[in-house]
Formats: C-alpha cells, structure tokens, sequence
C-alpha cells in the first residue's frame, strides 16, 4: 500500500503511454511541482459524473515543456502502473490524496497470434481512412510490455472502454476485448465522426516523435 497525490481528468491513462498536460488550476500546479521535484509519481484517475473511478494509472512527469509567468505549465506525463485506491484522503494537501495498491495482470503468457490479430484488424482499418496519414502498426516495432495498452490508444474506444480495460488483468483478454472491438467497427469506417475518434488519437503521443 502506497499514498499517492490524485489527479483526477477526463481521462483514462495507459501504463507506458505519453500524454500532453496543460496545468493551470492551483493544487495541480503544486501536485506538478512537488513530484517532478521529487521524481515522484501521482495518480491519473477517469472522472466523469458519477465520480472518480476507483482504477487509475500512476504517471511521472517525463518533461516540463514550458512554464508560464503565473506559474502555469505544459507537460509531458509517462503511464507507469495500474492502481486502486483503497482509501481517499482529503484536506491533507491542497490537492486529492489516496491511499492504493498497484495490480498487475494475473497472467504472463502473451498469445502471440492475438497481438498479430489485433495489429491486422487495425491496420486494415486505417487502410480505409484516407483523409489523412495513420501510422500503421508493425508488431516487430512493438517494444512495450503491454502491445494491448499502445493499441488502444489508436483504437477510437471511448472513456468508458477505456476504463475497462486498464480493469482487465489480462493481456489476452484484453487483446481479445481489441479484436472484438476492431471488428464491430470495422463497417463504420466510412463514418466521419469515427474516423475522427481514431484520427484525434485523444491526444496521446507518439514515443517515436518525442
């Protein structure tokens, strides 16, 4: 069990993932300062209507982009590991804190032939969009412990897919979840506001270009 400062966005981050921040409230710059200082790792937790979902992502700041006179910032944060919170702790900083435990996938063998399916489906989505250019996906260039996680980034999946699978602890369930997922989508490639889904890539990065 560890004490972790929450940040709560609407957003679901993947371990090993690279996001832009923008910092501009208060108690997130002083969570930003106090970690980056520290080499410390805080909490990516989804937020949506009905609160803050118990399962997040720890994140580390990868760089300080910029920061501004006011004592705002652009940053790049780094998905390190999964997490639940067990207890939620308030007025201890100016900021959410909590105590969690990290969890890992239960299982350790990765069905090969499901990270070639799942590449495959996806790569022959991207073939059907041709507004613009998508990187496809080599499986010899996938460097990351979790394929499923860097897949899903480019999937078009909404907040609360998303959320589910960094739930799953499993990575052939969770290559499985992608597959099935890539082939319900596939008829509607032809649709515009899917294709944006998928072209927005909801503001993750490319490691590649960092």
């Amino acid at each position: 069990m560890i004490k972790l400062g929450l940040f709560p966005l609407n957003l679901v981050l993947f371990p090993e993932a690279l996001y832009p921040l923008h910092i501009f409230e208060e108690r997130y710059k002083t969570l930003i300062q106090e970690c980056y200082k520290s080499d410390m790792e805080f909490g990516i937790n989804y937020v949506k209507n009905a609160g803050i979902n118990q399962s997040g992502c720890t994140a580390m700041v990868k760089e300080i982009l910029k920061t501004y006179p006011d004592g705002k910032m652009d940053i790049i944060i780094r998905g390190i590991s999964r997490f639940r919170i067990l207890k939620l702790i308030e007025g201890e900083k100016p900021y959410f804190t909590a105590e969690v435990e990290t969890y890992a996938d239960d299982d350790f063998d990765t069905d090969k032939l499901l990270i070639e399916e799942a590449s495959r489906l996806f790569n022959k989505i991207i073939e059907g969009i041709t507004s613009v250019k998508i990187d496809k996906i080599n499986i010899h260039d996938i460097k990351v412990k979790y394929p499923s996680f860097l897949i899903a980034q480019k999937a078009g999946l909404s907040p609360e897919q998303k959320q589910a699978l960094i739930e799953i602890r499993s990575e052939n369930l969770r290559l499985e979840s992608l597959i099935l997922h890539f082939r319900k989508v596939q008829p509607l490639i032809k649709r515009a506001e899917f294709i944006a889904a998928i072209v927005k890539n909801d503001g993750y990065l490319n490691p590649n270009q960092i």
